[in-house]
């Protein structure tokens, strides 16, 4: 039984607590945070006393797998700590607060003789999985459009700067790992478009275009402005289409068909864990330190999803001039 460690006690640390309960192989030892405090809340929350809440000085040196859930400006040294205890490290999107410390991450991660992970649950998803196994079937593609809405967070970390940037640099890091797994080829330049009505000035809306060596031009709206989370992906070629609804129901259409999802297995607080690809990933990624076969998506393909948004970040300063990767 692989003992694991969260870092990182917020919102993405619970999403991650609720899915290591329907995790084969796996049991969550402790939740640590900056903070005993909240970390003791998560623990309370779930009812599991048991369970060691403290800080990243009291992360257990036995730990076999540490889940970084943190912000993302904690993500390197939640790694290191990790790193430190011989730990396999999984980190959650986005990688860091640029593509300098995305570097730092993977070279850290480098130096040390365990796996690494990069968390982007949407690539385990059925549904995408399903999706992806349809692309390999269509050919080149001629659109490939991804929405992303969702409502201004409120809580936590988002009430206090933000490092790295806003809604691109965050909910995005979601749409740009999509389109990069769907494209079918490499990218080549961004352009982008941001817009703002946050007081402390950062974007929380942004229309992205990532141009591939195929010639597909793939375009990405994403927004912090909704009332209701939107979330969908479009894709076309001369032959095929897709679509994927992926919140706020799980809806999946290949070539006009509706495709059924497998429908969760045990008793899990929110079937969401499932269709978005929480519990999957973790088991995953499990599988894999525990030997047992897995998937886990590397840390550096969260560079790659880092390296487009830093063009993108640089065409938005440049009045939308296309920044070549």
């Amino acid at each position: 039984m692989a003992r694991v460690a969260l870092l990182g006690a917020g919102w993405a640390g619970s999403v991650h607590a609720m899915a290591l309960a329907a995790v084969r192989g796996a049991h969550l030892n402790q939740v640590l945070s900056r903070t005993e405090e909240s970390a003791r809340r998560l623990v309370e929350s779930g009812g599991a006393s048991s369970i060691l809440a403290g800080t990243y000085e009291r992360l257990d040196p036995r730990t076999d797998v540490v889940v970084v859930a943190t912000p993302a400006e904690h993500h390197l040294e939640a790694l290191r700590a990790g790193l430190a205890v011989g730990a396999a490290v999984l980190v959650e999107k986005p990688l860091g607060v640029d593509l300098a410390e995305a570097d730092e991450m993977i070279a850290a991660a480098a130096g040390a003789d365990v796996l690494c992970g990069y968390a982007e649950n949407l690539l385990f998803a059925p549904s995408f999985l399903a999706l992806a196994r349809h692309r390999e079937k269509m050919g080149d593609l001629h659109r490939l459009h991804l929405t992303v809405h969702s409502d201004p967070p409120a809580w936590g970390h988002f009430t206090a700067p933000l490092p790295g940037g806003g809604v691109l640099h965050d909910l995005g890091a979601h749409p740009v790992a999509l389109a990069l797994a769907l494209a079918g080829s490499e990218p080549r330049s961004v352009s982008a478009e941001i817009r703002s009505r946050r007081p402390d000035g950062l974007d929380d809306e942004v229309a992205l275009t990532i141009r591939f060596a195929s010639g597909l031009e793939s375009t990405i709206d994403v927004s912090w402005r909704a009332e209701h989370a939107r979330w969908e992906v479009e894709l076309a070629s001369a032959t095929s289409v897709g679509r994927w609804e992926v919140l706020p129901d799980d809806h999946l259409e290949l070539d006009g068909d509706e495709v059924t999802p497998p429908a969760p297995e045990g008793n899990l607080p929110d079937a969401r864990l499932v269709s978005l690809g929480y519990v999957a990933q973790l088991q995953g990624f499990i599988d894999a330190v525990t030997g047992k076969g897995g998937s886990v998506c590397p840390l550096g393909f969260g560079r790659e999803v880092a390296r487009v948004t830093a063009a993108a970040y640089a065409s938005a300063a440049a009045d939308g001039a296309d920044v070549e990767i």
